[in-house]
């Protein structure tokens, strides 16, 4: 009787995979008439489940479809194979080197995978790259992502919140005859938009003053630590062979206004929508600077850039 049970078994088993590779032909025949027709043919549930795939797919694709025009300006997101990207490099290395005699280009590793966030003055070329932001997306719940920023700081307790998208920005720099504050709206105009896009709960990045001699900055660098220092939940720290050594100034000591406005811009463009910035600050020699973290939370620079109008602009 257990033979006869296991043979009528094995029947069913061998019809039911028949059928189903009937199915999957149906359906392939089925898919390429729907390419054909696209909407003369109507399969109920079947036809609607295509459907979804589509817009999930055409979804993916428009979450990095950000172009806007503001009078000579255009703003538009790139990636690493794009021919602008050699121009956007170009500006980089002029930004944070000054001389390029050897005609050398700011790239690393990270560039591949990032999103090169520029903005172009059409009315000199429509290659005349003036401002961009590097952008390195980390989506939810995907446990491996390197970031640029682990190069200087410990970021752990960011990166160990998995049911966050995080984004860092960086490689921030505008053309030197474009810096009226103009360009720098627009680029946060689409940074606010690849947010919304990308559903992104949490930016940081390294933000830089201007000389790897730290002593310069001292009360600033006081200020920031007793005004803006990030909550523990976000706490990071300057890796231990980077770390500026310095004794922070008491905050009776400190004059807020004025250290407040002896800040680089982008600082205190951070800070104006309500960034933290995290303790300490490392030395980065190869670029003279010294670096702190910025951490904000999206919500913050939405609220502020993403309805910014022309008007606000000029």
């Amino acid at each position: 009787y257990m033979l006869f049970q296991l043979k009528i078994s094995g029947q069913k088993n061998k019809q039911e995979h028949y059928f189903f590779l009937k199915l999957d032909k149906f359906r392939l025949i089925l898919e390429k008439v729907k390419f054909i027709a696209k909407n003369l043919i109507y399969i109920k549930k079947w036809s609607q489940n295509i459907e979804v795939f589509e817009k999930k797919e055409n979804r993916k694709q428009n979450l990095k479809n950000i172009s806007f025009n503001y009078g000579t300006f255009e703003l538009k997101i790139i990636d690493d194979a794009h021919p602008l990207i050699l121009e956007v490099k170009k500006l980089r290395q002029k930004s944070f080197f000054k001389e390029n005699k050897n005609n050398i280009l700011d790239s690393d590793e990270f560039d591949k995978c990032c999103d090169h966030l520029v903005v172009i003055d059409k009315s000199v070329s429509k290659n005349y790259v003036v401002g961009t932001y590097r952008l390195l997306l980390r989506p939810k719940f995907v446990s491996r992502q390197k970031f640029y920023s682990q190069s200087e700081f410990d970021i752990s307790k960011l990166i160990k919140k998995k049911s966050l998208t995080l984004l860092e920005a960086g490689r921030s720099c505008v053309h030197e005859n474009y810096r009226d504050g103009r360009i720098i709206k627009l680029l946060w105009r689409g940074l606010a938009t690849y947010i919304i896009k990308n559903n992104v709960d949490l930016i940081f990045g390294c933000a830089s003053f201007p000389s790897s001699n730290h002593k310069l900055f001292k009360n600033q660098l006081s200020y920031l630590s007793h005004f803006h220092k990030t909550p523990k939940s976000l706490m990071t720290r300057p890796l231990k062979n980077l770390k500026a050594r310095f004794r922070i100034v008491d905050k009776k000591l400190i004059n807020a206004e004025e250290e407040f406005r002896k800040l680089p811009p982008l600082i205190k463009a951070y800070i104006r929508v309500g960034a933290f910035i995290g303790p300490g600050a490392t030395i980065d020699k190869e670029f003279n600077t010294t670096d702190v973290l910025i951490v904000l939370e999206s919500k913050k620079i939405v609220k502020k850039y993403s309805q910014l109008s022309i008007k606000n602009i000029h």
